[in-house]
């Protein structure tokens, strides 16, 4: 069998879904019906799995963020819906959020990957803090920090379910609204 980057990639996502975040390589070129060199050869290592799989992830969370723009009654509504949109497609397809987020990344891998998520949320607080009159450069830390507590809320939400979707994404809401809205300290 011949397989290209993207059947690989498919059948990657296909196991860990399936089997989940714990697979091997051995376990996704057996999947593929494709030897480990050839999986190695044609993806590179796990690094590059994640690597490969984290961009395509981040794609998904990007268009659920925009398309929940979409239905927003005011700001404060489609924040808390932009939240939900990430928290259901982390949920949607959690063993391959978890996968992603447990394989080791390199540095500069995962530095790209936080920039790529934060982007939306950093041009948001700007156009917020600036339209608001306030001082627009905590935008990039605050947008950080959005990530990374959207991640770890996530990782801890995915592993005892402590509340439902709804509750998860009215919480962080809750925390995060005010910075957002620009109300924050100047």
């Amino acid at each position: 069998m011949v397989a290209d980057r993207e059947q690989l990639l498919a059948a990657a996502v296909q196991v860990i879904r399936s089997d989940g975040p714990d697979v091997t390589m051995d376990d996704i070129a057996a999947a593929a019906n494709v030897s480990k060199p050839i999986l190695y050869r044609t993806i590179g290592d796990k690094d590059a799995l994640v690597a490969a799989l984290s961009e395509s992830f981040v794609d998904r969370l990007d268009d659920a963020v925009a398309r929940s723009f979409d239905r927003r009654v005011d700001a404060r509504s489609g924040f808390h819906a932009s939240l939900r949109a990430c928290l259901e497609t982390i949920d949607d397809d959690r063993n391959l959020f978890l996968f992603v987020n447990m394989g080791g990344q390199g540095t500069d891998s995962f530095r790209h990957l936080v920039e790529r998520s934060a982007r939306q949320m950093y041009d948001g607080f700007t156009a917020g803090r600036t339209a608001a009159g306030l001082d627009p450069a905590p935008s990039r830390t605050w947008s950080y920090a959005m990530v990374g507590a959207i991640q770890v809320v996530a990782m801890m939400w995915l592993d005892d379910e402590y509340a439902d979707l709804d509750d998860v994404a009215a919480h962080l809401t809750q925390l995060m609204w005010p910075g957002f809205a620009g109300t924050g300290n100047s």
